[in-house]
């Protein structure tokens, strides 16, 4: 079984808000993401493969509840209007500048992204961990 970092009552505990509706699945595929990045990181484990160290548990707790805070505050924005990426404009122009687009808007991925944000990826430097380097 793959290992989550976060529960739902942490994420909340972490953002002050209500988990969304899917928030297991975006706490697992945000784990997977910080497994994926913390491959070559050097940290003691329990039995079931989770840090041992408070401090990187919390820190690995941390990036995904950040990552998953980022991946619903897109996903509300694109819902409610408040994402200007997603407003109802085909073109603007500012001096020598002018952009234009489709009317309708593109939806946004929210769980399927590929990469940590960036301060998901800041809370797993601030560990100081070490890194094997494969030669």
């Amino acid at each position: 079984m793959a290992r989550v970092y976060a529960t739902t009552a942490e994420l909340e505990a972490y953002t002050g808000q209500p988990a969304p509706d899917n928030a297991e699945r975006l706490l697992a595929r945000a784990s997977r993401l910080v497994d994926r990045a913390m491959v070559a990181a050097i940290y003691d484990v329990d039995a079931s493969g989770y840090p041992s160290d408070p401090d990187v548990r919390e820190g690995f707790r941390d990036a995904v509840c950040a990552q998953v805070e980022v991946w619903t505050d897109r996903e509300t924005a694109e819902a409610d209007g408040s994402n200007p990426a997603a407003g109802p404009w085909t073109s603007v122009s500012a001096g020598g500048l002018s952009f234009s687009r489709p009317a309708e808007a593109v939806p946004v991925p929210v769980a399927d992204d590929t990469a940590l944000t960036a301060e998901a990826v800041e809370i797993l430097e601030g560990l100081g961990l070490a890194q094997v380097v494969w030669t």
